[in-house]
Protein backbone atom coordinates (compact mmCIF):
# COMPACT_ATOMS: atom_id res chain seq x y z
CA UNK A 1 0.00 0.00 0.00
CA UNK A 2 1.53 3.38 -0.93
CA UNK A 3 2.09 5.78 1.55
CA UNK A 4 0.37 8.91 2.27
CA UNK A 5 0.86 12.42 3.38
CA UNK A 6 -2.70 13.96 2.28
CA UNK A 7 -5.95 13.00 3.42
CA UNK A 8 -9.54 14.12 2.50
CA UNK A 9 -8.74 17.64 2.49
CA UNK A 10 -4.30 18.09 2.72
CA UNK A 11 -2.18 17.61 4.92
CA UNK A 12 -3.24 17.36 8.86
CA UNK A 13 -2.05 15.86 12.06
CA UNK A 14 -1.77 16.53 15.51
CA UNK A 15 0.69 19.14 16.01
CA UNK A 16 4.71 17.98 17.24
CA UNK A 17 3.62 14.44 15.49
CA UNK A 18 3.90 13.27 12.02
CA UNK A 19 3.99 14.99 9.83
CA UNK A 20 3.18 18.41 11.96
CA UNK A 21 6.43 18.78 13.07
CA UNK A 22 9.20 21.28 11.88
CA UNK A 23 11.63 18.10 10.30
CA UNK A 24 9.07 16.65 8.34
CA UNK A 25 7.27 20.60 7.64
CA UNK A 26 10.55 21.45 5.88
CA UNK A 27 11.28 18.58 4.04
CA UNK A 28 7.57 18.57 2.97
CA UNK A 29 8.18 21.76 1.67
CA UNK A 30 11.20 20.32 -0.03
CA UNK A 31 9.35 17.84 -1.63
CA UNK A 32 6.52 20.28 -2.98
CA UNK A 33 9.42 22.33 -5.06
CA UNK A 34 11.68 19.51 -6.05
CA UNK A 35 8.19 17.02 -6.97
CA UNK A 36 7.36 19.92 -9.28
CA UNK A 37 10.32 20.08 -11.55
CA UNK A 38 10.91 23.98 -11.10
CA UNK A 39 7.51 25.22 -11.82
CA UNK A 40 7.22 27.47 -8.25
CA UNK A 41 9.00 29.96 -8.15
CA UNK A 42 7.40 31.86 -5.29
CA UNK A 43 4.86 30.64 -2.57
CA UNK A 44 2.06 32.56 -0.55
CA UNK A 45 0.82 31.70 3.19
CA UNK A 46 -2.27 32.42 4.80
CA UNK A 47 -3.43 30.97 8.06
CA UNK A 48 -5.71 30.58 10.69
CA UNK A 49 -5.40 31.52 14.32
CA UNK A 50 -3.86 28.03 15.98
CA UNK A 51 -1.21 28.89 18.45
CA UNK A 52 1.13 26.16 16.03
CA UNK A 53 0.87 28.48 12.44
CA UNK A 54 3.75 30.32 13.12
CA UNK A 55 6.14 27.19 14.30
CA UNK A 56 4.79 25.79 10.88
CA UNK A 57 4.93 28.64 8.91
CA UNK A 58 8.90 29.35 9.89
CA UNK A 59 9.23 25.08 8.99
CA UNK A 60 8.06 25.24 5.69
CA UNK A 61 9.40 28.81 4.65
CA UNK A 62 12.83 27.34 5.81
CA UNK A 63 12.52 24.31 3.34
CA UNK A 64 11.15 26.83 0.52
CA UNK A 65 14.24 29.39 0.93
CA UNK A 66 16.56 26.01 1.16
CA UNK A 67 16.11 26.05 -2.51
CA UNK A 68 15.47 29.35 -2.72
CA UNK A 69 11.82 29.86 -3.72
CA UNK A 70 10.83 33.04 -2.07
CA UNK A 71 7.81 32.64 0.55
CA UNK A 72 5.23 35.67 1.72
CA UNK A 73 2.77 35.73 4.64
CA UNK A 74 -0.57 37.70 4.60
CA UNK A 75 -1.08 36.11 8.11
CA UNK A 76 -4.72 36.03 9.35
CA UNK A 77 -7.39 34.70 6.55
CA UNK A 78 -9.93 32.43 5.52
CA UNK A 79 -8.55 29.68 2.66
CA UNK A 80 -11.07 31.41 0.06
CA UNK A 81 -8.82 34.55 0.68
CA UNK A 82 -5.94 32.63 0.21
CA UNK A 83 -6.90 30.92 -2.92
CA UNK A 84 -8.16 34.80 -4.20
CA UNK A 85 -4.85 35.87 -3.40
CA UNK A 86 -2.78 33.13 -5.00
CA UNK A 87 -4.45 34.12 -8.02
CA UNK A 88 -4.61 38.09 -7.92
CA UNK A 89 -0.95 38.47 -7.02
CA UNK A 90 0.37 36.00 -9.43
CA UNK A 91 2.22 33.32 -7.05
CA UNK A 92 2.70 29.48 -8.01
CA UNK A 93 1.44 27.97 -4.97
CA UNK A 94 -0.50 29.00 -2.22
CA UNK A 95 -0.66 27.32 1.23
CA UNK A 96 -3.33 27.41 4.08
CA UNK A 97 -1.81 26.69 7.75
CA UNK A 98 -5.36 25.20 9.03
CA UNK A 99 -7.06 21.86 10.61
CA UNK A 100 -10.32 23.54 9.48
CA UNK A 101 -13.12 22.58 12.13
CA UNK A 102 -10.59 20.45 13.95
CA UNK A 103 -9.22 21.59 17.40
CA UNK A 104 -6.08 23.36 18.28
CA UNK A 105 -4.34 20.74 19.17
CA UNK A 106 -4.47 19.89 15.12
CA UNK A 107 -3.09 21.66 12.52
CA UNK A 108 -2.46 21.18 8.66
CA UNK A 109 -1.60 22.49 5.31
CA UNK A 110 -3.93 22.94 2.38
CA UNK A 111 -2.51 23.56 -0.92
CA UNK A 112 -3.14 25.95 -4.05
CA UNK A 113 -1.99 25.84 -7.34
CA UNK A 114 -1.66 29.11 -9.59
CA UNK A 115 -5.47 29.36 -10.46
CA UNK A 116 -6.03 29.46 -6.75
CA UNK A 117 -7.42 25.86 -7.50
CA UNK A 118 -6.15 23.10 -4.88
CA UNK A 119 -3.88 21.02 -6.21
CA UNK A 120 -4.77 17.50 -7.83
CA UNK A 121 -4.28 14.10 -6.73
CA UNK A 122 -1.77 13.25 -8.85
CA UNK A 123 0.05 16.51 -7.94
CA UNK A 124 -0.12 15.18 -3.95
CA UNK A 125 1.49 11.60 -5.38
CA UNK A 126 4.39 13.33 -6.64
CA UNK A 127 4.92 14.91 -3.37
CA UNK A 128 4.37 11.98 -1.71
CA UNK A 129 6.77 10.60 -3.72
CA UNK A 130 9.55 12.35 -3.37
CA UNK A 131 8.61 12.36 0.37
CA UNK A 132 8.44 9.33 0.94
CA UNK A 133 11.83 8.37 -1.48
CA UNK A 134 14.44 11.09 -1.43
CA UNK A 135 17.29 12.31 0.86
CA UNK A 136 15.74 15.96 1.47
CA UNK A 137 18.18 19.59 1.84
CA UNK A 138 16.71 22.03 4.28
CA UNK A 139 18.17 25.01 6.35
CA UNK A 140 17.36 27.56 9.03
CA UNK A 141 16.98 30.69 6.75
CA UNK A 142 13.12 31.20 8.09
CA UNK A 143 12.99 34.16 5.70
CA UNK A 144 9.45 35.59 4.98
CA UNK A 145 8.23 38.41 3.19
CA UNK A 146 4.96 40.26 4.79
CA UNK A 147 2.09 41.31 2.23
CA UNK A 148 0.09 44.15 3.17
CA UNK A 149 -3.81 42.97 1.41
CA UNK A 150 -6.08 45.01 0.49
CA UNK A 151 -9.57 43.50 1.81
CA UNK A 152 -11.61 45.21 -0.52
CA UNK A 153 -10.98 43.64 -3.31
CA UNK A 154 -11.93 40.38 -2.17
CA UNK A 155 -15.37 42.41 -1.37
CA UNK A 156 -15.68 43.91 -3.95
CA UNK A 157 -15.00 40.28 -6.22
CA UNK A 158 -17.51 38.80 -3.77
CA UNK A 159 -20.32 41.61 -4.47
CA UNK A 160 -19.82 40.72 -8.53
CA UNK A 161 -20.51 36.76 -8.20
CA UNK A 162 -23.44 37.36 -6.04
CA UNK A 163 -26.19 38.40 -8.69
CA UNK A 164 -29.30 40.42 -6.74
CA UNK A 165 -29.07 43.15 -4.28
CA UNK A 166 -27.20 43.32 -0.97
CA UNK A 167 -27.67 46.20 0.43
CA UNK A 168 -28.39 44.33 3.89
CA UNK A 169 -28.95 47.73 5.77
CA UNK A 170 -31.33 47.39 9.01
CA UNK A 171 -30.68 43.76 8.73
CA UNK A 172 -29.86 41.62 12.09
CA UNK A 173 -27.31 39.21 11.61
CA UNK A 174 -25.77 36.77 14.20
CA UNK A 175 -22.48 35.71 13.27
CA UNK A 176 -20.02 32.68 15.12
CA UNK A 177 -16.64 32.78 13.41
CA UNK A 178 -15.66 30.02 15.50
CA UNK A 179 -12.50 31.99 17.18
CA UNK A 180 -10.76 31.20 13.17
CA UNK A 181 -9.65 33.25 10.55
CA UNK A 182 -12.70 35.17 10.16
CA UNK A 183 -12.90 36.60 13.83
CA UNK A 184 -11.60 40.13 12.91
CA UNK A 185 -13.07 39.79 9.05
CA UNK A 186 -16.43 39.02 9.42
CA UNK A 187 -17.59 41.40 11.02
CA UNK A 188 -16.58 44.15 10.10
CA UNK A 189 -17.72 43.31 6.11
CA UNK A 190 -21.30 42.85 7.10
CA UNK A 191 -21.12 46.11 8.96
CA UNK A 192 -20.12 47.97 5.89
CA UNK A 193 -22.67 46.62 3.91
CA UNK A 194 -25.15 48.44 6.81
CA UNK A 195 -26.45 45.09 9.03
CA UNK A 196 -26.63 45.36 12.61
CA UNK A 197 -23.77 42.83 13.76
CA UNK A 198 -23.99 41.07 16.92
CA UNK A 199 -20.98 37.70 17.35
CA UNK A 200 -19.47 35.54 19.21
CA UNK A 201 -16.26 33.50 18.43
CA UNK A 202 -14.40 36.59 17.55
CA UNK A 203 -11.92 36.61 20.65
CA UNK A 204 -9.01 33.84 19.32
CA UNK A 205 -6.63 33.32 21.72
CA UNK A 206 -4.50 30.43 19.49
CA UNK A 207 -6.02 27.47 22.02
CA UNK A 208 -9.64 28.96 21.47
CA UNK A 209 -10.68 28.05 17.74
CA UNK A 210 -13.64 25.57 17.28
CA UNK A 211 -14.26 24.99 21.14
CA UNK A 212 -17.78 25.45 22.00
CA UNK A 213 -17.82 27.65 18.76
CA UNK A 214 -18.52 27.64 15.44
CA UNK A 215 -19.67 25.14 12.66
CA UNK A 216 -19.08 21.73 14.87
CA UNK A 217 -21.70 23.33 17.47
CA UNK A 218 -24.78 24.30 15.54
CA UNK A 219 -27.06 24.24 18.35
CA UNK A 220 -25.15 27.16 19.89
CA UNK A 221 -25.84 29.16 16.79
CA UNK A 222 -29.59 28.26 16.76
CA UNK A 223 -29.98 29.23 20.31
CA UNK A 224 -28.07 32.80 19.75
CA UNK A 225 -29.63 33.85 17.08
CA UNK A 226 -33.40 32.91 18.39
CA UNK A 227 -32.08 34.96 21.88
CA UNK A 228 -30.38 37.77 19.87
CA UNK A 229 -33.59 38.48 17.38
CA UNK A 230 -31.48 38.10 14.42
CA UNK A 231 -32.84 37.46 10.88
CA UNK A 232 -30.48 35.34 10.08
CA UNK A 233 -27.21 33.70 11.99
CA UNK A 234 -23.58 32.26 10.01
CA UNK A 235 -21.65 29.81 11.86
CA UNK A 236 -18.06 29.21 9.90
CA UNK A 237 -15.50 26.95 10.67
CA UNK A 238 -11.99 27.66 11.57
CA UNK A 239 -10.70 28.58 7.77
CA UNK A 240 -14.53 29.71 6.88
CA UNK A 241 -14.53 27.49 3.98
CA UNK A 242 -17.89 26.27 4.78
CA UNK A 243 -20.74 28.07 6.82
CA UNK A 244 -24.07 26.71 8.63
CA UNK A 245 -27.02 28.78 8.78
CA UNK A 246 -30.07 29.29 11.42
CA UNK A 247 -32.94 30.55 10.69
CA UNK A 248 -34.60 33.46 12.76
CA UNK A 249 -37.10 30.81 14.23
CA UNK A 250 -33.13 28.61 15.11
CA UNK A 251 -33.54 25.84 12.72
CA UNK A 252 -30.56 24.51 11.24
CA UNK A 253 -29.54 24.80 7.70
CA UNK A 254 -27.07 22.59 6.08
CA UNK A 255 -25.28 22.45 3.34
CA UNK A 256 -28.57 20.39 1.62
CA UNK A 257 -30.65 23.39 2.84
CA UNK A 258 -28.45 26.15 1.15
CA UNK A 259 -27.74 23.97 -2.18
CA UNK A 260 -31.37 23.63 -3.13
CA UNK A 261 -31.55 27.50 -2.05
CA UNK A 262 -28.78 28.39 -4.02
CA UNK A 263 -29.17 26.28 -6.83
CA UNK A 264 -32.83 26.77 -7.67
CA UNK A 265 -31.85 30.58 -7.11
CA UNK A 266 -29.72 30.43 -9.80
CA UNK A 267 -31.90 28.32 -12.22
CA UNK A 268 -34.51 31.19 -11.74
CA UNK A 269 -32.07 33.51 -12.85
CA UNK A 270 -30.73 31.48 -15.92
CA UNK A 271 -27.16 30.86 -14.06
CA UNK A 272 -27.61 27.55 -13.39
CA UNK A 273 -25.31 26.00 -16.18
CA UNK A 274 -26.62 22.69 -18.04
CA UNK A 275 -29.13 22.91 -14.85
CA UNK A 276 -26.41 20.20 -13.06
CA UNK A 277 -25.14 20.27 -9.37
CA UNK A 278 -22.41 18.08 -7.69
CA UNK A 279 -23.26 16.87 -4.10
CA UNK A 280 -22.08 13.57 -2.43
CA UNK A 281 -22.94 10.71 -1.58
CA UNK A 282 -24.12 11.75 2.27
CA UNK A 283 -26.51 14.08 0.78
CA UNK A 284 -30.63 13.47 1.80
CA UNK A 285 -32.47 11.40 -0.64
CA UNK A 286 -35.19 14.34 -0.27
CA UNK A 287 -32.58 16.71 -1.46
CA UNK A 288 -32.23 15.01 -4.54
CA UNK A 289 -35.64 14.25 -5.30
CA UNK A 290 -36.51 18.07 -4.70
CA UNK A 291 -34.14 19.20 -7.31
CA UNK A 292 -34.90 16.63 -9.52
CA UNK A 293 -38.40 17.46 -9.55
CA UNK A 294 -37.45 21.27 -10.40
CA UNK A 295 -35.36 19.71 -13.43
CA UNK A 296 -32.04 19.98 -11.79
CA UNK A 297 -29.99 17.47 -12.47
CA UNK A 298 -27.98 15.98 -9.05
CA UNK A 299 -24.24 14.42 -9.83
CA UNK A 300 -23.03 12.35 -6.97
CA UNK A 301 -19.56 11.88 -5.48
CA UNK A 302 -17.68 10.17 -2.76
CA UNK A 303 -17.34 12.18 -0.16
CA UNK A 304 -14.57 15.02 0.05
CA UNK A 305 -14.67 18.54 -1.94
CA UNK A 306 -11.81 17.73 -3.77
CA UNK A 307 -14.32 14.93 -5.60
CA UNK A 308 -17.12 17.60 -5.81
CA UNK A 309 -14.58 20.00 -7.50
CA UNK A 310 -13.54 17.28 -10.05
CA UNK A 311 -17.14 16.25 -11.22
CA UNK A 312 -18.16 20.04 -11.13
CA UNK A 313 -15.07 20.56 -13.96
CA UNK A 314 -16.47 17.45 -15.79
CA UNK A 315 -19.35 18.26 -16.04
CA UNK A 316 -19.50 22.04 -15.85
CA UNK A 317 -21.10 22.51 -13.23
CA UNK A 318 -22.12 26.07 -11.74
CA UNK A 319 -22.42 25.41 -8.27
CA UNK A 320 -21.62 22.01 -5.73
CA UNK A 321 -21.37 21.11 -2.26
CA UNK A 322 -21.44 18.69 0.82
CA UNK A 323 -23.92 18.30 3.20
CA UNK A 324 -21.35 19.38 5.98
CA UNK A 325 -21.98 23.28 4.62
CA UNK A 326 -18.84 23.77 1.97
CA UNK A 327 -20.96 24.87 -0.82
CA UNK A 328 -18.48 25.66 -4.33
CA UNK A 329 -18.47 27.95 -6.96
CA UNK A 330 -17.18 27.46 -10.06
CA UNK A 331 -16.83 31.25 -10.16
CA UNK A 332 -14.72 31.48 -7.34
CA UNK A 333 -11.48 28.72 -8.14
CA UNK A 334 -13.69 25.62 -6.81
CA UNK A 335 -12.67 27.15 -3.45
CA UNK A 336 -15.47 26.64 -1.02
CA UNK A 337 -16.43 30.38 0.68
CA UNK A 338 -18.62 30.49 3.84
CA UNK A 339 -18.63 34.20 2.74
CA UNK A 340 -20.05 34.06 -0.26
CA UNK A 341 -22.41 31.77 0.40
CA UNK A 342 -23.73 33.69 2.91
CA UNK A 343 -23.77 36.69 0.68
CA UNK A 344 -25.73 34.04 -1.67
CA UNK A 345 -28.35 33.87 1.21
CA UNK A 346 -28.55 37.28 1.82
CA UNK A 347 -29.34 38.10 -1.66
CA UNK A 348 -32.26 35.85 -2.01
CA UNK A 349 -34.05 37.15 1.21
CA UNK A 350 -33.75 40.38 -0.02
CA UNK A 351 -34.82 39.82 -4.00
CA UNK A 352 -37.95 37.97 -2.49
CA UNK A 353 -38.90 39.98 0.52
CA UNK A 354 -38.72 37.09 2.90
CA UNK A 355 -37.51 35.32 5.72
CA UNK A 356 -34.61 33.31 5.71
CA UNK A 357 -37.10 30.31 7.28
CA UNK A 358 -38.79 30.43 3.77
CA UNK A 359 -36.38 29.96 1.87
CA UNK A 360 -34.46 27.29 4.17
CA UNK A 361 -37.52 25.01 4.10
CA UNK A 362 -38.44 24.32 0.49
CA UNK A 363 -37.78 20.38 0.86
CA UNK A 364 -38.87 17.38 2.99
CA UNK A 365 -35.78 15.74 4.61
CA UNK A 366 -35.54 12.09 4.93
CA UNK A 367 -34.75 10.75 7.90
CA UNK A 368 -31.19 10.64 8.38
CA UNK A 369 -28.48 9.53 11.04
CA UNK A 370 -24.79 10.41 11.04
CA UNK A 371 -22.65 8.59 13.87
CA UNK A 372 -18.91 8.25 14.04
CA UNK A 373 -17.37 4.93 15.49
CA UNK A 374 -13.97 5.15 16.77
CA UNK A 375 -11.64 2.38 16.12
CA UNK A 376 -8.89 0.23 17.98
CA UNK A 377 -8.74 -1.51 14.01
CA UNK A 378 -7.43 -0.25 11.05
CA UNK A 379 -10.68 0.96 9.18
CA UNK A 380 -10.00 -1.46 5.81
CA UNK A 381 -11.01 -4.19 8.46
CA UNK A 382 -13.97 -2.68 9.29
CA UNK A 383 -15.30 -1.32 5.44
CA UNK A 384 -13.59 -4.99 3.51
CA UNK A 385 -15.87 -7.26 6.46
CA UNK A 386 -17.47 -9.72 4.37
CA UNK A 387 -20.66 -10.09 7.10
CA UNK A 388 -20.96 -6.60 7.23
CA UNK A 389 -21.06 -6.11 3.35
CA UNK A 390 -23.97 -8.85 3.82
CA UNK A 391 -25.79 -7.35 6.55
CA UNK A 392 -25.78 -3.77 4.29
CA UNK A 393 -26.83 -5.44 1.18
CA UNK A 394 -29.93 -7.18 2.92
CA UNK A 395 -31.36 -4.18 4.39
CA UNK A 396 -30.85 -2.32 0.60
CA UNK A 397 -32.57 -5.43 -1.27
CA UNK A 398 -35.22 -4.55 1.09
CA UNK A 399 -37.64 -2.61 -1.44
CA UNK A 400 -40.36 -1.70 1.12
CA UNK A 401 -38.51 1.11 2.18
CA UNK A 402 -36.23 3.78 0.21
CA UNK A 403 -32.74 3.27 2.07
CA UNK A 404 -29.23 4.24 1.48
CA UNK A 405 -26.11 2.90 3.59
CA UNK A 406 -22.66 4.74 3.79
CA UNK A 407 -19.55 3.07 5.76
CA UNK A 408 -16.58 5.33 5.07
CA UNK A 409 -13.23 5.99 6.57
CA UNK A 410 -12.40 9.26 8.27
CA UNK A 411 -9.47 11.38 6.62
CA UNK A 412 -8.03 12.56 9.13
CA UNK A 413 -8.80 10.28 12.62
CA UNK A 414 -8.97 6.48 12.90
CA UNK A 415 -12.83 6.34 12.94
CA UNK A 416 -15.31 4.77 10.53
CA UNK A 417 -18.29 7.12 9.58
CA UNK A 418 -21.79 5.34 9.33
CA UNK A 419 -24.25 7.01 7.47
CA UNK A 420 -27.95 6.11 7.18
CA UNK A 421 -31.26 7.62 5.62
CA UNK A 422 -34.25 5.60 5.29
CA UNK A 423 -38.13 7.29 4.56
CA UNK A 424 -38.89 5.44 7.68
CA UNK A 425 -37.76 6.40 11.33
CA UNK A 426 -38.04 2.52 12.77
CA UNK A 427 -36.58 1.02 10.32
CA UNK A 428 -33.60 3.51 10.19
CA UNK A 429 -33.19 3.16 14.03
CA UNK A 430 -33.28 -0.91 13.09
CA UNK A 431 -30.27 -0.27 10.30
CA UNK A 432 -28.41 1.84 13.08
CA UNK A 433 -28.70 -0.66 15.89
CA UNK A 434 -27.79 -3.92 13.66
CA UNK A 435 -24.94 -2.13 11.05
CA UNK A 436 -23.21 -0.60 14.54
CA UNK A 437 -23.39 -3.95 16.58
CA UNK A 438 -21.52 -5.18 13.97
CA UNK A 439 -18.91 -2.80 13.52
CA UNK A 440 -17.71 -3.07 17.23
CA UNK A 441 -18.00 -6.74 17.17
CA UNK A 442 -15.12 -6.61 14.76
CA UNK A 443 -13.87 -3.58 16.36
CA UNK A 444 -13.30 -5.40 19.42
CA UNK A 445 -11.91 -8.68 18.11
Amino acid sequence: MRKKLFGTDGIRGEVNKFPIKNEYLQNIAVSIINSQSGKIKNVIIGKDTRDSCDMIEKALASGFNSLNVGCSSIGIVSTPILSFYTKKLNFSLGIMISASHNPYMDNGIKLFDGNGEKITEEVEEKIENYFFSSTKKSSLNEKLDFLKINLNEYEDFLKINVPGNLNIRGMKIYLDCANGSLSKIAPEIFRKLGADVLFNGCNPNGFNINNNCGAMFPKILSENTVKTNSDIGFSYDGDADRVIISDEKGKILDGDDILVSVSTYLKKKELLDCDHIVTTKMSNLGFREYLQKKGINVFLTKVGDKNVIEEMKRIKATIGGEQSGHTIFASNGYCGDGLLTSFFMLAIMREFNCRCSKIGNLFKKYPQKLINIKLKVKPEKIIKNKDLINIVDEFLKNKKFKTEILIRRSGTENLVRLMVQCNDKSQLQSILNVVQKKINEINNK
